[in-house]
């Protein structure tokens, strides 16, 4: 029920002068989207953004620099692929907007994923106890010792 009176609110606010050009740009923006994704790999899809298209210009928001690569190599397709559903597109520019997508989605808990804690065997314990036996005094034996010291009780 309260999805609808959103709904039916933002539909009333989208109709009012003042707002009537901001909410025909996010629709063409989230229409755009929708027709983007079906032109890129789904792996893709999940890491990135459309912006605007301003002066033949087309700006994409990338995740991260992996991502933004790879949109970068399949770029030039892209844009005939756009061309040819008469987007007025002539060139494509992709940023990174580094931590939007932690700051502005679900966590992924909320979507499902469950973080599994490893938990180290008894059998694990008791070699990795036996390897700083051997070692000298060293920071490699002082962090097993204190990693074993963490994990005494799983």
């Amino acid at each position: 029920m309260t999805s609808y009176k959103v709904n039916s609110y933002l539909n009333l606010l989208g109709k009012t002068p003042e707002y009537e050009n901001l909410f025909s740009i996010a629709h063409q923006i989230y229409s755009n989207q929708i027709i983007f994704f079906k032109f890129i790999p789904s792996h893709l899809a999940q890491h990135c953004h459309l912006s605007r298209i301003s002066n033949g210009r087309l700006t994409i928001w990338a995740e991260n620099g992996a991502v933004a690569a790879k949109l970068k190599q399949i770029s030039p397709s892209l844009l005939l692929k756009l061309q040819e559903l008469e987007w007025e597109v002539t060139s494509i520019h992709i940023l990174v907007q580094a931590n939007y997508f932690t700051k502005n989605t679900k966590p992924l808990i909320d979507k499902g994923y469950v973080k599994k804690e490893i938990k180290l065997s008894k059998t694990g314990k008791e070699c990795l106890s036996q390897l700083a036996t051997t070692l000298p005094s060293s920071e490699l034996k002082s962090t097993i010792q204190s990693f074993l010291q963490k994990h005494r009780d799983d």
